[in-house]
């Protein structure tokens, strides 16, 4: 199985790609930003098992770079299976307000790039009638908070626009998966105060391995956030402006 990784050098993209490593029959592609972190994940997954691996810098910010990375890797590797799509990064708030070519960089890597990928491989499951495509969202997507609504924006806009996807193929054979995790002990995150809500990037592959089994197309990842979401989206705006939250 040929498994496509964009933004790779994510700690929960690097996990899942670890599960299937240790299986010793796949090959994969991992996309990202930095290449001596590329290099790290690698190295990592071949030791694990991996047949082979295939990385390649890319700009996300460039969507030439974005569709012609897609195109080459799958003409010169051969037809994608899988594909996780994990790039982005924990905007700063208080600098997105100030700084506009900050705020614009900020969606069109947490948002467009995310966005023309996924059409780019979705497009390529349809040509094939087969494929699974994982987008790691967040919860952060479910609401604009003051803390955040920068990052929450993008994530809204990515939840969206899986759901466009997964409603236009009508396929049985095409997955179209969106992730939405809590709190994640990640290098992104590690400047937070941690809490008992927090999870290990482990635990969110495991998840989301659970999720393709038994056929889910959207995962609140640990569950009980759909609860803690659900209670949120319904707050009246006028309470909710009062929360910091």
């Amino acid at each position: 199985m040929h498994i496509l990784i964009i933004g790779a050098t994510s700690a929960i993209a690097h996990a899942f790609a670890k599960k299937y490593a240790k299986e010793g029959t796949h090959d994969f592609t991992l996309f990202g930003r930095n290449e001596q972190r590329l290099k790290s994940c690698s190295q990592e997954l071949i030791a694990l098992g991996a047949q082979s691996v295939h990385v390649k810098v890319i700009n996300f910010l460039n969507n030439e770079s974005i569709s012609t990375a897609i195109h080459d890797c799958i003409q010169t590797r051969g037809s994608i299976s899988l594909a996780v799509l994990a790039q982005g990064s924990l905007s700063k708030q208080d600098k997105a307000k100030k700084d506009m070519q900050y705020l614009y960089d900020e969606m069109m890597l947490n948002a467009m790039s995310f966005m023309v990928s996924a059409q780019l491989l979705a497009n390529h499951f349809a040509e094939q009638e087969k494929g699974i495509l994982i987008g790691i969202g967040s919860v952060a997507g479910e609401r604009g908070r003051k803390g955040n609504y920068a990052y929450g924006s993008a994530k809204s806009a990515i939840h969206t626009f899986l759901s466009g996807i997964r409603n236009d193929i009508g396929n049985d054979n095409i997955r179209i998966m969106t992730i939405k995790p809590g709190f994640v002990a990640t290098p992104m995150t590690a400047h937070l105060q941690q809490s008992l809500l927090f999870v290990k990037p482990d635990y969110i592959a495991k998840e989301i391995i659970r999720g393709i089994e038994q056929g889910i197309d959207v995962m609140y990842i640990p569950s009980y956030w759909r609860l803690i979401m659900m209670i949120i989206r319904a707050l009246p705006e006028k309470i909710f402006m009062k929360l910091n939250i």
